[in-house]
């Protein structure tokens, strides 16, 4: 039997159900087939009959409330990563922020809409940039870890470009013209301090506070790895820092480094210029 509906607005198929009703109640039967004007059942004999909408699974496909926030990395060669992370609304931005302390946080308008399991995709304008993945799937996500959702591969001469998220229906979900900031020049206070006959230590010593700010957990894991590796630190060492979070890792990680001497100071510096050379050359090591 080919039951007639009417519904103003787009409706998942499994979203209907057909009431059958009879002297002993109502019975709900699942739809053999849905098209867009009719539902088709399969019944042994007539009786009242209406469709209805399942309530819960309309429920279950409601839009939550999201974030889409953006992270930009600067890399040594001419290019920078945008990093685009798509999140529930009520993950705390300093929690994102300290996964991503190697890149820059780009304040925008972040809040839109996301329906959890359905795939989205990334463009830009201007197009033909490098955009990975193709499509992700929207789901919520709350911790530990925060990794990027689609990443941009932007020429570092970029100055202009707008981002856009789409849902499968090819429909704009947020998108965001982005002015990107210029390169930050490197403190001349401190170009002139490195400038100078410094010794491996007074360089560390120098850059100490904006190291334990801005390094990342994972090239501290690398500079432990590479100090560890030529003995620079002990097994002992290594393994103690390593438990430590991020910022009281960094510190202990360049203090213990500098009280050993000139040639342990300059092992890190150049282990840090190899493995970070975005952060290398903003503390004018580079």
């Amino acid at each position: 039997m080919d039951l007639c509906f009417c519904h103003p607005t787009a409706l998942l198929p499994d979203c209907l159900l057909v009431g059958h009703i009879t002297d002993d109640g109502m019975s709900v039967i699942p739809p053999l087939k849905v098209t867009e004007t009719h539902v088709v059942v399969s019944v042994s004999h007539l009786s009242g009959f209406g469709v209805v909408l399942d309530r819960i699974k309309k429920f279950l496909t409601k839009p939550i409330r999201g974030q889409v926030l953006l992270f930009l990395r600067r890399l040594q060669r001419p290019l920078s990563i945008l990093s685009v992370i798509l999140l529930p609304s009520n993950v705390p931005l300093p929690d994102v922020k300290e996964q991503h302390t190697g890149s820059k946080f780009i304040p925008a308008p972040s809040f839109c809409s996301f329906h959890k399991g359905k795939p989205y995709c990334l463009h830009s304008d201007p197009s033909g940039l490098t955009i990975q993945p193709k499509t992700a799937q929207f789901f919520e996500n709350y911790g530990p870890n925060y990794h990027a959702t689609f990443e941009i591969t932007l020429p570092t001469r970029t100055e202009d470009v707008t981002v856009m998220v789409r849902s499968p229906e090819e429909e704009n979900v947020w998108d965001y013209a982005l002015h990107l900031p210029a390169p930050a020049s490197p403190d001349p206070a401190v170009q002139r301090r490195l400038g100078e006959s410094l010794s491996a230590e007074e360089k560390l010593r120098s850059v100490r506070p904006d190291f334990i700010d801005h390094v990342s957990n994972p090239v501290l894991d690398k500079l432990l790895d590479e100090l560890q590796h030529c003995r620079v630190i002990s097994d002992a060492e290594a393994d103690q820092i390593r438990t430590k979070p991020r910022a009281e890792k960094a510190r202990e990680l360049i203090d213990t480094v500098r009280k050993k001497g000139a040639e342990a100071s300059s092992r890190m510096t150049s282990a840090l210029c190899s493995n970070d050379p975005y952060l290398s050359s903003e503390l004018g090591l580079l």
